[in-house]
């Protein structure tokens, strides 16, 4: 019992820490955006399509890193999620150093490149069909360079069956997800929705920090007791 009270805790805590992404909400408001301009029910159909495609392309991305975990000796993973960490930790002091968090998707980010190389926003054009191909690419290269305690988390649970493993990440995603449904359900109504997406990325430098410190913590554990 104390042990999946201990999953639950982990699981709950990094899928919230997970979930700030600046990058895919200024992806989802600028499809949403698109959509708005044709009608509310387009906003909808791509909203939902988008929002999917991601649970299910995180949901896979999930999967293939559970099979790379258990593929590789438990040393190895522990060291390539420290030196993540520590990178991640780095860039997240050094980047937002007197930087105003803004709702945006910054060119001096990763993940940001990322969308304007595969012209992300470009490809919606508002419609369903793109918006899932859109949410397919983006679970496997947008969303992955910021989901370190995503990779953490399926490193650890590579231990566990995956009858266990499916149900926890299924919890995970939708718990990442949340943001995204919040934006979507806030663009259709009244209120603005830039005034919600700074509420959800005015503390995204904490979240990085400590979404950082978290995974070489955890990291080093693994490593020690390899």
């Amino acid at each position: 019992m104390s042990e999946f009270l201990g999953l639950m805790s982990l699981l709950v805590s990094w899928a919230l820490a997970d979930s700030v992404d600046p990058c895919i909400f200024a992806l989802f408001v600028s499809i949403l955006t698109s959509a708005s301009l044709i009608n509310i029910g387009s906003v909808v159909r791509v909203g939902v399509s988008f929002i999917a495609s991601t649970f299910v392309g995180y949901m896979l991305f999930g999967f293939v890193i559970r099979i790379l975990a258990g593929g590789l000796p438990r040393w190895v993973m522990s060291l390539v999620m420290l030196v993540y960490g520590v990178t991640s930790l780095l860039s997240a002091i050094r980047g937002d150093v007197g930087k105003q968090a803004t709702f945006v998707c910054r060119e001096d980010e990763l993940p940001c490149r990322v969308v304007n190389a595969l012209r992300l926003v470009e490809m919606s054009r508002a419609e369903v069909i793109p918006t899932i191909i859109i949410g397919v690419i983006a679970s496997f290269t947008l969303l992955p360079c910021s989901a370190g305690l995503y990779i953490l988390y399926n490193t650890i649970m590579s231990q566990y069956g995956f009858l266990v493993w499916l149900p926890l990440t299924t919890l995970y995603v939708i718990i990442f997800e949340l943001p995204l449904i919040l934006i979507l359900l806030v663009f259709i109504g009244v209120s603005k929705v830039r005034r919600v997406s700074n509420v959800l990325s005015s503390s995204q430098r904490l979240v990085k920090i400590l979404g950082a410190t978290i995974m070489i913590s955890a990291s080093l554990y693994l490593l020690l007791t390899s």
